[in-house]
């Protein structure tokens, strides 16, 4: 049972993975590594551990549970109304990557942001139980 919920969960994310951009260009350690920083101090204000690994290297193309989180956090930007506009697009070289980075850490520092990430999910709503009418009450309320 447990098998099938794993497999069904990571279908899903499959699933999910397929519908993010690709990023592609040709981005430095050290930018990639700006953007790390940024992207964790994000998480951070978000309430989660901002432990996004530092790149060892160079790379073409931003790894899929990179560009994963930076579209949750495109997504909170935009539910929380931060007033920050965080896209994918046209991130294709070093510049790109420092712009982004700079929107995440305006995001980081959005008062907006951080109130909404402190406030717990869902709303409390307060019930008030009544005592089930007997058959007699139920009965003199069709009269």
């Amino acid at each position: 049972m447990m098998a099938d919920y794993d497999e069904s969960a990571e279908m899903l994310q499959e699933a999910s993975d397929d519908m993010l951009p690709t990023v592609t260009g040709r981005f430095s350690k050290a930018a990639l590594n700006g953007l790390v920083k940024s992207f964790n101090s994000a998480l951070e204000v978000a309430g989660f551990p901002g432990d996004y690994p530092a790149f060892s290297g160079d790379q073409t193309s931003l790894p899929t549970d990179f560009v994963r989180g930076l579209a949750m956090m495109a997504d909170a930007a935009e539910e929380t109304d931060s007033g920050v506009s965080i896209t994918l697009d046209g991130v294709a070289d070093d510049r790109g990557l420092m712009l982004l980075a700079g929107k995440l850490d305006a995001l980081a520092k959005s008062d907006a942001f951080k109130k909404a990430m402190a406030e717990p999910e869902g709303v409390e709503v307060e019930v008030e139980m009544k005592a089930k009418p007997s058959d007699e009450q139920m009965f003199m309320e069709r009269a």
